[in-house]
C-alpha cells in the first residue's frame, strides 16, 4: 500500500542504498541520542511530517495542499496533541534517509513495514494491509479467474517498470508474457486492458475498490482487498524516538477502535482520489 503501488516504484537497489546510507545519515542523530519525545513536539508546537504522493492514500492539490487518508489522519494526530502540522514534501526514494537526517519528525505517508526497512527505522502499529492484485476484464474469453489461469504464455500482463508489482508478476506468473510500461499512470494501465494490448495488469490492492467501482468490466485476481503479498502499512519513526513511537501508537489504537480509521478509508479511497477521475 501503501507505497507498494505503481505510483511509488520500490527497487531493491533503492532500499539497499538506504541501508548503506544509514550509518552516514545517523551521524547527525547522535546529538539526539535520547530520542525525540512527545514533550519535545509539544514544546516546539509543531509536528514535522514527511509526505510523498501515493494515490489514493496521499494526494496533493496544485497549490500544494495535501489531502486524502494520510494527511487527514495526521491532522487528527496533531490536533490531539495540540500542535500544528508542517508537511514536508519528499519522494519515496529519499523518504527514509530524510527521516534519519532529521529533516522531519516522522513519515506520515503510508509506508510498507518490510523486514528490510525495519532494520533502519521503527514502524508504528499498522492501520492497514496492502498487497497487489491483477486487474482483468471479467468478460475476457481466456477466463482469467485465478493465478493459474494468468500464468500462461497466451496471457499478457502489464505493470510499471521497476515497481514491486513487476517483481510480483515475475514471481507468480513466470510463464506469462510480461509488458513493462515506463512511468505509467493508472490510466495507462487501464488503457492496456481496454485496448486489448494486455490481458491483465498488476497494481496495489489499495486501488482495487476504486477501479472496480469506476469500470464495470473490471475484476481482480485474487478477489481480495489485501491481494497477494499483503504487507502491514504504517508510519515511520526513527529508532531512537521510542517515546514518540509510543505516543503515536496510543493515538492509532484509539483511532482504530473508535472507527476513525475505517471512516477515513471509506471517505478517501475513491476513484477521484485514485487518478481515475
Amino acid at each position: 500500500m501503501a507505497e507498494n503501488s505503481r505510483f511509488v516504484p520500490q527497487r531493491r537497489d533503492v532500499l539497499k542504498s538506504m541501508l548503506l546510507a544509514a550509518p552516514a545519515l545517523a551521524v547527525p542523530a547522535l546529538a539526539h541520542a535520547a530520542g525525540m519525545t512527545l514533550a519535545d513536539i509539544r514544546k516546539a508546537g509543531v509536528l514535522r511530517v514527511a509526505m510523498a504522493l501515493n494515490p489514493p492514500m496521499v494526494m496533493q492539490k496544485v497549490g500544494g495542499e495535501w489531502y486524502s487518508f494520510n494527511p487527514d489522519l495526521v491532522r487528527l494526530l496533531a490536533k490531539s496533541w495540540g500542535v500544528r502540522v508542517d508537511f514536508v514534501a519528499t519522494t519515496w526514494d529519499v523518504i527514509i534517509p530524510g527521516l534519519l537526517a532529521h529533516k522531519y519528525d516522522m513519515i506520515g505517508a503510508s509506508i510498507s513495514a518490510t523486514a528490510l526497512r525495519k532494520k533502519v527505522i521503527n514502524f508504528t502499529d499498522p492501520y492497514f494491509m496492502a498487497g497487489q492484485v491483477f486487474v482483468v476484464n471479467k468478460n475476457n474469453p481466456k477466463h482469467l479467474t485465478s493465478i493459474e489461469a494468468l500464468n500462461k504464455p497466451s496471457v499478457t500482463v502489464a505493470y510499471t517498470q521497476s515497481s514491486i508489482e513487476g517483481e510480483i508478476v515475475h514471481k507468480l506468473l513466470p510463464k506469462a508474457a510480461d509488458r513493462a510500461l515506463t512511468s505509467s499512470s493508472v490510466g495507462d494501465l487501464i488503457a492496456e486492458i481496454e485496448s486489448g494490448r494486455s490481458d491483465a495488469f498488476a497494481i496495489t490492492s489499495t486501488l482495487r475498490q476504486p477501479i472496480m467501482s469506476k469500470f464495470s468490466w473490471a475484476a481482480t485476481v485474487p478477489a481480495s482487498d489485501t491481494g497477494v503479498n499483503p504487507t502491514p502499512v504504517a508510519w515511520g519513526i526513527r529508532k531512537e524516538d521510542t517515546d514518540l513511537l509510543r505516543a503515536v501508537n496510543v493515538f492509532l489504537a484509539k483511532a482504530i477502535k473508535d472507527g476513525t480509521v475505517a471512516a477515513l478509508l471509506k471517505k478517501d479511497i475513491t476513484p477521484a482520489n485514485s487518478g481515475l477521475g
